[in-house]
């Protein structure tokens, strides 16, 4: 299954240490709507069959919905990379009625930790109101966890935590050297503490 991914917007509401693309509140030159499903019919014939709506902040763009529904008319599925904060109950269902595959919600370990990366306090419990609440209208959600060294003893607390939630996916990555995260490098983990991350994973997901 061919899948492409689109950073729509630098536009953010959050301030993430190790965002790769130094996301913020203004929005950097990007496609107006038009040019957006333009891009979108050359995606389409191109043959690729997932679109992954990213940014920044996918849904601070007013056109999202419209871009997605294009999308999906057009034979790709939409998907979306969101940090979750502004997905109400109303707009829950919107993705679900459009029928959004999976929404993947950024989380990079819980309460205090996670505020601290997201450089906005509270970014937490908006990010678990936004989990609840597609959890609530039966949309697939999953985490994206970013490993590194504030937040690699909170593995088993992650797993824990989306059993509770009834969370049916999570992805975890590496940190990326670029816009902010080129600034974390220090930050990094080790080779052996990914080998122990990736036993605990191996160890949870087989449990």
């Amino acid at each position: 299954m061919n899948i492409i991914s689109w950073n729509t917007t630098n536009a953010c509401n959050m301030y993430c240490a190790h965002c790769y693309r130094d996301a913020g509140c203004k929005a950097a030159e990007e496609l107006s709507t038009e040019e957006g499903k333009k891009l979108l019919d050359e995606i389409a014939r191109a043959g690729f069959k997932i679109m992954i709506f990213s940014g920044g902040e996918p849904l601070i763009r007013p056109d999202f919905f419209e871009l997605a529904e294009h999308a999906a008319e057009r034979g790709v599925r939409p998907t979306l990379s969101t940090n979750g904060t502004l997905i109400t109950r109303d707009v829950a269902q919107r993705i679900k009625d459009l029928g959004v595959g999976y929404v993947g919600i950024s989380l990079d370990g819980l309460a205090d930790v996670n505020d601290m990366f997201r450089g906005v306090d509270g970014a937490y419990q908006r990010a678990m109101e936004g989990i609840e609440n597609c959890v609530a209208v039966g949309q697939r959600v999953g985490l994206r966890f970013t490993i590194n060294h504030h937040n690699i003893m909170e593995l088993d607390k992650i797993f824990d935590f989306i059993e509770e939630k009834g969370i049916n996916r999570v992805c975890f990555y590496h940190l990326v050297y670029s816009g902010r995260g080129g600034q974390m490098m220090d930050e990094d983990v080790t080779p052996e503490e990914s080998r122990r991350a990736m036993d605990t994973i191996i160890a949870r997901t087989k449990d």
